[in-house]
């Protein structure tokens, strides 16, 4: 559909099959807030070209993906082109941010955070996560965010923003904060046994060796992410199988 334009219901029916939460109204905050621009025609109407469509798509996946706040992407929407196949990848939407697992199989960098600097401030961390002023204040008692700085107005970064939302989902289900620890203590354990692999690489203190360290490291994250998710499937199969 190059040169042509949709309206914003024919975008919301192109996008809606990617993205569950989309809607006319959440289009209309976007352009509120100056993320997208579409054009207008005589009649007040939006115009969406390809590249918008493009534009909102990368937004989206952000959010989704990566679970960036409104005040990043919009920082970083401008570094974008949009006119060609925008929004893939990895948050900067160059490169495929991809590791190869120890089978060959090509999965996302556990370690490939963008780049992204973030430092939000308690109120913004809570609106970008949808938790309240109190849970952010748990989470930081749990120890599963930490602020920047500790001055008097604390400021968070982007790992503070990913854990928020993600805390935010286990809300929903009735697992508080503190609940969460033992992820904490588990992510803990396992940070320690990987150190244990690399710090022969890092101790070389050259560049081939820290790029080998963090292939490694990158890998072996992937490999215990699965070795966890099938001991976790083995432990709840009594629920999970049909009987």
């Amino acid at each position: 559909m190059r040169g042509q334009h949709r309206s914003i219901g024919q975008v919301l029916d192109l996008l809606k099959g990617d993205f569950a939460d989309i809607s006319i109204s959440k289009i209309r905050f976007l352009e509120s807030q100056g993320l997208i621009d579409p054009e207008r025609n005589q009649s007040g109407y939006r115009k969406f070209t390809e590249a918008d469509v493009n534009r909102l798509r990368w937004i989206l996946e952000q959010q989704r993906d990566h679970f960036l706040p409104l005040k990043v992407i919009k920082e970083r929407i401008d570094q974008q082109d949009f006119d060609g196949t925008a929004g893939r990848g990895g948050p900067d939407g160059d490169g495929d941010g991809t590791a190869s697992n120890a089978s060959g199989t090509k999965k996302l960098n556990p370690l490939d955070t963008g780049e992204v600097s973030v430092s939000l401030t308690v109120d913004e961390l809570a609106a970008a996560s949808g938790l309240s002023q109190a849970n952010i204040m748990e989470l930081q008692k749990f120890g599963l965010i930490e602020p920047l700085d500790d001055g008097a107005l604390a400021h968070y970064g982007a790992e503070a923003v990913i854990v928020a939302k993600v805390a935010a989902g286990f809300l929903a289900h009735g697992l508080e904060p503190r609940h969460l620890r033992a992820y904490k203590s588990a992510a803990e354990r396992e940070a320690g046994l990987l150190e244990q692999r690399i710090m022969p690489l890092v101790m070389q203190r050259t560049a081939q060796s820290r790029k080998q360290s963090l292939d490694v490291l990158a890998e072996l994250i992937n490999l215990g992410s699965d070795l966890r998710l099938s001991l976790l499937r083995g432990a709840l199969a009594n629920h999970t199988k049909s009987r």
